[in-house]
């Protein structure tokens, strides 16, 4: 799902829809990162993150993609709904589905990969829509149709 082992913070805030700063304040939270932006012993003995290799001869850091962003969600920090492409394969709609409530009272159908597969408005439509969705996974119905669309 994700295009790379490892990411920026700046890459891992696009695809939260935040900025980097947002993100190392997160990891900060979660105490992957010290109060001096320099990630911790524990994100060390994690294997949150590895020094790589800049474009000017330095280093910077990476952050491993699936453990980092597993680590934000159980946080309570949602992907966004559109994240760049570069970074996330295309949402695909794939078993079983749950959904959350965000802030502005919209509603995210997520699929059982993480990723967020439709955006809807109220709570009585997501909740439907999610039903109808496990339904049709459960009898095969999605998968079938998808592979079908994939020809």
């Amino acid at each position: 799902m994700f295009r790379f082992e490892y990411m920026s913070l700046t890459q891992l805030g696009e695809i939260f829809g935040v900025s980097n700063q947002q993100v190392g304040r997160w990891l900060t939270e979660l105490e992957l990162r010290t109060a001096g932006n320099r990630p911790s012993q524990i994100a060390f003995a994690g294997g949150f993150v590895k020094q790589m290799p800049s474009r000017n001869g330095g280093y910077s850091w990476s952050w491993h993609t699936e453990k980092t962003v597993a680590a934000l969600e159980a946080a309570g920090h949602y992907r966004s709904f559109n994240p760049p492409t570069g970074l996330v394969e295309p949402s695909r709609l794939n078993g079983s589905f749950s959904s959350r409530k965000l802030d502005d009272g919209t509603h995210q159908v997520v699929s059982g990969d993480g990723s967020v597969a439709i955006v809807v408005s109220g709570e009585r439509n997501a909740t439907f829509l999610t039903k109808m969705l496990n339904l049709a996974h459960q009898h095969g119905v999605v998968e079938k149709h998808l592979a079908a669309l994939a020809v």
